[in-house]
């Protein structure tokens, strides 16, 4: 009997009608969706994927990276195949390869990367896809400046305990961040770019509201920086929607 093999995938999709990545009763998710089409594919067997991130309700993701193992029945592109004719539209199946190496999806990232947009016109075509700021005077020189500024200090070794959900703070909340930006896009508005070893549940979106936040001046800019510091949550401030997240890359030192 054959020797089972690592499947690996990367797929993309549209969170918008889905309930995030990881498998939940009686709703749908991006893992649920794939683990049945797998289970038929390999003919009634159960099939348990393991996602790189588990992007929540509503979010995206351009390159997700998923691995499970299974008999060698098929070559990579037959169920490259397989599945692209199998899943929904808003689920795509960018590549497909299999390995003898023990590898797992979610452990040996290295380093994922996060984009953030938003717009300040409401577009039919961007909305699924963004968050729209609906208010005046968001290109000038002082918000641009604020923003900017609060990334900077998100940079580096930091608990980030305040920017997350207090049920589901993990035993180590320190993470690592390598890069984290705000760029203009002309006249439409702004993308936030985020890049680290790791991310707590609704970090980078609680980041993403908190800097918009003090930008507007509904919060100081040394309460967010004291959070930084101290992991304590100590003012309140939105969390950005869902929609205009998007996961954009995943790293790693065995791919």
């Amino acid at each position: 009997m054959a020797e089972n093999c690592t499947y690996i995938l990367h797929i993309s999709y549209d969170g918008t009608n889905y309930y995030g990545w990881q498998k939940q009763p009686d709703v749908p998710t991006i893992q649920g969706t794939l683990e049945k089409l797998l289970e038929k594919i390999f003919g009634g067997k159960a099939i348990k994927t393991i996602g790189a991130s588990r992007t929540d309700r509503g979010v995206h993701s351009e390159m997700q990276v998923v691995s499970f193992i299974a008999p060698p029945k098929y070559e990579p592109k037959e169920i490259f195949k397989k599945l692209n004719k199998m899943l929904p539209d808003d689920i795509a199946v960018e590549g497909v390869r299999c390995t003898k190496e023990k590898f797992s999806a979610r452990f040996d990232a290295r380093e994922k990367l996060y984009r953030y947009k938003i717009i300040f016109q409401k577009n039919s075509f961007d909305i699924r896809y963004a968050w729209w700021l609906n208010f005046e005077h968001t290109c000038d020189e002082i918000f641009w400046k604020k923003l900017n500024l609060c990334a900077s200090k998100i940079i580096g070794k930091h608990d980030f305990s305040a920017f997350s959900i207090k049920q589901d703070i993990p035993d180590n909340p320190i993470c690592d961040i390598f890069s984290a930006r705000w760029e203009k896009i002309f006249k439409m508005g702004f993308h936030f770019f985020i890049e680290g070893d790791r991310f707590l549940h609704k970090m980078v979106r609680s980041l993403v509201g908190a800097m918009i936040d003090v930008a507007r001046g509904n919060i100081d800019e040394n309460d967010f920086f004291k959070m930084l510091e101290t992991g304590e949550r100590t003012v309140e401030f939105r969390t950005a929607p869902p929609q205009g997240l998007t996961l954009v890359k995943v790293f790693y030192d065995k791919l």
